[in-house]
């Protein structure tokens, strides 16, 4: 996920201002990292669902965002693990449909591993219930849920990306699993 200081926002302001070949370019910069950040959340997808590869994932994502008018490297990984979070909402309503309660993808609110067992583990459609309400108490929380539990992204990759300290990730993501977690568990407001 490391790049060069700018190098993804000068491509994206690139972009933006319609240089030639520029969206082309900024594609090809971000394409690894896509691919990265939909290989880790397929690893927490059901065997049926893991026949499709991260490249899949990552072009699906391409091909319903496209390079739009990204404001800065924060913002388009950000809007790309909102587009692959929905991508796979609308696949387990798809499977839900099919036959109830099958195939859902499982996370887990106190581990990056899924875990269905687990007293948190929650299909992507509770999972995107709870961070939209976490969104209302923490918008910040809320971006780190999604960078880590749709987009797979590790502490020092989401710091990065929100240009804050690793720690502050972390803390922010504990709190925000011990809400969620209340919530699920009937103790939260």
């Amino acid at each position: 996920m490391t790049e060069p200081p700018g190098s993804i926002t000068r491509l994206i302001q690139q972009a933006n201002e319609g240089q030639p070949g520029a969206e082309d370019r900024l594609f090809a910069r971000v394409y690894d990292s896509l691919c990265a950040m939909a290989a880790r959340r397929l690893a927490h997808e059901s065997p049926a669902r893991r026949r499709e590869g991260p490249e899949d994932l990552a072009n699906e994502s391409y091909l319903r965002l496209g390079i739009r008018d990204f404001e800065d490297r924060r913002h388009l990984f950000l809007t790309y693990a909102k587009v692959m979070r929905q991508i796979l909402i609308d696949r387990a309503r798809r499977d839900g449909a099919l036959k109830h309660g099958g195939g859902h993808t499982i996370v887990s609110l106190h581990s990056d591993m899924p875990d269905r067992s687990a007293p948190c583990a929650l299909d992507a459609l509770d999972a995107d219930t709870l961070i939209e309400r976490l969104r209302s108490h923490s918008p910040r929380a809320a971006e780190i849920a999604t960078l880590k539990v749709f987009g797979g992204l590790s502490e020092h990759d989401i710091a990065e990306i929100l240009d804050v300290s690793p720690r502050t990730v972390r803390e922010e993501w504990r709190r925000a699993r011990e809400r969620m977690a209340a919530w699920v568990s009937g103790d939260g407001q």
